[in-house]
């Protein structure tokens, strides 16, 4: 990655493909599947947009593997519908007769970053530095490669390139918080949070995390304010996350505050049925509220989704010896020993904590 290093700051606007013309002559060839194609793309009609492409790239009699802009244009609307695995031999058979074309290797780097193979990315992505310096968000990109690849001290120093050159991005505010968090440094992610903010005022993911942040540094009252202001803005999105409502009855939870917690776990259950963790919390809170046939009933949800996690177990066995149910008390707390005896303590990670992934949910 030296060559990264030694690249120029210079910066561009971000604009992905929709901007790249068809040659005159390719227009003349094919004017009405290739015009249709660039309508859909540009209505973000992204399945239409990749048939058309494919279609306006045959009609020339050229193979789909030759130099077309209608097979660059058909890999980028497979990326935008998340079909990465159909777009990369797309853009591999493009960059056989273009392999100087940044703008297809910076896609693919993308494509690559998309299927978690980080190594692989950051290769294209020098690759195209030597062609095209790159963007703001070429650098933003680089950064997530080396988040996927837990090297937060170079995520870090990509993030602070990217913002160098374009301190107005959002995006790129909000992962160097991300960063700065996986990295224990939580003052400093709440300062990058809060900018995202101030740029975007009404960014779940940046609340969430936000309240994450100020949890760490133990200031309860205001990681419950930023959470509940996390849930408000998500409410009327179209897919709501249940990070938000998790983080925010769990907190309630470890504050004794369990009766007030299950109604944002119930939430959070409803939105995610399949995570273990959601069920988990919401067992807690019915416990705190006495509520112990529903907080069993949850457990074993969480150990259903979860069976081979010995913190379940185990408090599953404790709430079946409270409730007099010895033998399966025996039971639950014997398969807990064994897990932990064959688990090494570095694999129990703090479950609350989202990891870090290529591309954030509407909330993480």
């Amino acid at each position: 990655m030296n060559a990264l290093r030694q690249l120029g700051s210079h910066s561009v606007k971000v604009l992905f493909f929709l901007a790249i013309v068809a040659p005159d002559s390719t227009r003349a060839q094919q004017p009405n599947t290739y015009a249709q194609a660039q309508e859909a793309f540009a209505s973000k009609h992204f399945r239409e947009a990749a048939a058309l492409f494919a279609v306006a790239a045959a009609e020339q009699g050229i193979p789909l593997t030759s130099h077309t802009d209608a097979l660059l244009m058909q890999a980028d609307s497979l990326f935008n519908l998340d079909e990465s695995a159909a777009a990369e031999p797309v853009l591999h058979s493009y960059l056989e007769q273009n392999p100087k074309s940044s703008p297809a290797l910076y896609l693919l780097g993308y494509v690559l970053q998309r299927q978690n193979r980080p190594q692989e990315s950051l290769e294209v992505f020098t690759r195209a530095a030597a062609i095209t310096t790159p963007r703001p968000e070429d650098l933003r990109l680089v950064a997530l490669d080396y988040v996927l690849l837990d090297d937060y001290v170079d995520a870090v120093h990509w993030l602070r390139r990217c913002l160098a050159a374009d301190p107005d991005s959002a995006e790129a505010w909000y992962d160097l918080g991300r960063a700065q968090m996986y990295e224990g440094n939580f003052v400093e992610s709440e300062r990058d949070f809060k900018r995202t903010l101030a740029i975007n005022p009404t960014s779940a993911k940046a609340l969430d995390n936000l309240g994450l942040s100020f949890e760490a540094q133990n200031r309860t009252e205001d990681a419950l304010t930023a959470y509940s202001s996390a849930i408000s803005a998500q409410a009327k999105t179209q897919h709501p996350s249940e990070q938000p409502l998790l983080n925010f009855g769990a907190l309630l939870n470890s504050r004794n505050r369990s009766a007030e917690a299950i109604a944002p776990l119930q939430k959070a259950v409803i939105l995610a049925p399949s995570s273990s963790r959601c069920h988990e919390e919401l067992s807690r809170a019915y416990a705190g509220a006495h509520q112990e046939d529903l907080a069993r009933e949850q457990m074993e949800q969480a150990i259903a989704l979860d069976p081979e996690n010995p913190r379940l177990h185990f408090q599953l066995g404790q709430m079946c010896r409270r409730a007099g149910f010895t033998n399966r008390s025996q039971i639950e707390l014997k398969k807990s020993a064994e897990l932990y005896s064959t688990h090494s303590s570095t694999t129990e990670v703090d479950r609350n904590r989202p990891k870090a992934t290529t591309r954030d949910a509407e909330i993480r």
